[in-house]
């Protein structure tokens, strides 16, 4: 196996390439279809079709909007949390999906990238519904790691045998420097993610924001994510946050409990 990197259109893509086909650590941007099929015919020399799956760590549409293209014209399976499609379902998750692709440009614009579409499906209906522990179809070295915070559907692939983790947007990182993603929803759940990621012992962490992390120390790591969500929201944070609950996932449990208890 090699892990390919590519430069995508506000994040970073991983291929992981095998003999038999082709795995892409996350489901891309629309914006990154052109990119994916070049690196592809140009640098691999393999069809498109050779990408035989696609992960989808979460709903946002610069990790979930390539795959069902990429499925419709060339046969890629997409694996996913089994419940992704409840974050965007309903008149609210519609909203909440408009506000998800704009704060997507507002990245694009605030890296100094050209606009390209993010505007994407609102529901993927994986072909493979995972759970974690699972395997992954075709690719069964890397295991599905649920881990939610980010959103309630998030998920980690980890190869245990080269001990790689992919662990999409749970850690940020800006020259050097380590942040939360944005936003952090469920920060109880979130805490406990990071501890069950601590406990694989990853010497390698790909990321989509930010540079491949090299470590002995992956739980080092990990806990200083744990000790950032101690630390009190800043004022981008509180605005993202406010934007960021519109989900029917978020919601609909916090009506419950008023009217439950």
């Amino acid at each position: 196996m090699k892990i390919h990197t590519i430069k995508g259109y506000i994040n970073t893509l991983f291929i992981a390439e095998y003999d038999h086909g082709l795995l892409l650590l996350d489901g891309a941007s629309p914006a990154d279809i052109p990119v994916i099929e070049k690196f592809c015919l140009e640098t691999l020399n393999r069809p498109v079709s050779d990408i035989k799956l696609s992960i989808v760590t979460h709903m946002h549409p610069d990790h979930s909007g390539a795959a069902p293209i990429l499925r419709k014209k060339y046969g890629t399976g997409i694996a996913a949390y089994k419940n992704i499609d409840q974050w965007y379902k309903g008149p609210s998750g519609w909203m909440q999906h408009i506000l998800d692709c704009l704060m997507a440009q507002i990245v694009a614009v605030k890296q100094g990238t050209k606009i390209h579409k993010v505007f994407s499906r609102r529901i993927t209906k994986p072909d493979f519904l995972m759970e974690s522990g699972d395997l992954l179809p075709y690719f069964p070295e890397w295991r599905v790691i649920h881990t939610p915070g980010h959103t309630t559907h998030d998920i980690a692939v980890y190869h245990s045998g080269q001990k790689i983790l992919y662990c999409g947007d749970s850690i940020i990182e800006v020259r050097g420097r380590f942040y939360l993603p944005l936003p952090v929803i469920f920060r109880g759940r979130m805490k406990q993610s990071y501890k069950e990621m601590a406990s694989l012992g990853a010497t390698t962490i790909l990321i989509p924001h930010g540079n491949i992390i090299h470590t002995d120390n992956s739980r080092e790591i990990f806990r200083k994510m744990i000790s950032l969500l101690e630390e009190p929201p800043n004022k981008i944070r509180r605005r993202v946050h406010y934007f960021s609950v519109w989900s029917p996932d978020i919601w609909k449990p916090m009506v419950r409990r008023l009217i439950f208890g």
